[in-house]
């Protein structure tokens, strides 16, 4: 019971985090760019993206690199890639309300699962609060720099894309440890 109690005051404060990031804090001011013809790039994406999907452009060739043909596509797909522009398009095709009740309640409960393993885990360091925190604090710069690392070296995202999203999970998830490692070492008479 003491690793649920813990693991929803940790997922609270992620929540809370998110909200602030979000709405007071202008963590998420910069990372978008808004293209010149809103309308022009929806019906090319409504046009060229017949299926919900991740479009990497340019696209890579499908043709064996070792016959000539395939060579010469590789080739100029190399050349395309050099040149840029590069980009990831992550299309739904299915629109959403924004910030519909049910989106907010999936987010919570997976946070909720998320705070739950990490309770897991900061619930197995001896020590004080203080270890469990500095443990947490190190789980989520990993799991920051693995992620956004990742995606800004090998798929190319925007930097400043990638610094929001780096900045975000490592202070949530620290935020995160600091609260469930709290709540771990309070005695079980002052759960009460």
């Amino acid at each position: 019971m003491r690793h649920l109690f813990a693991a929803l005051v940790g997922t609270i404060v992620v929540f809370v985090w998110g909200f602030l990031a979000w709405a007071a804090i202008p963590i998420w001011g910069f990372p978008f760019k808004a293209p010149a013809s809103e309308g022009v790039v929806f019906q090319a994406l409504s046009d060229n993206c017949a299926e919900s999907g991740a479009y990497y452009l340019p696209d890579m060739p499908k043709s064996d690199q070792n016959t000539p043909d395939g060579k010469a596509e590789w080739d100029a797909w190399g050349a395309k890639h050099q040149q840029g522009p590069l980009a990831l398009v992550l299309v739904n095709r299915v629109g959403a309300e924004p910030m519909a009740i049910r989106e907010l309640a999936m987010g919570f409960g997976i946070e909720f699962i998320c705070a739950l393993l990490l309770t897991c885990v900061l619930s197995g360091i001896p020590g004080d609060c203080q270890r469990r925190a500095r443990v947490g604090q190190t789980i989520a710069l990993f799991m920051a720099t693995a992620i956004w690392g990742v995606q800004w070296n090998f798929m190319h995202l925007p930097s400043n894309y990638i610094l929001a999203n780096w900045l975000d999970t490592i202070i949530a998830w620290s935020l995160c440890s600091i609260a469930i490692s709290y709540m771990l070492s309070r005695k079980p008479a002052e759960t009460a």
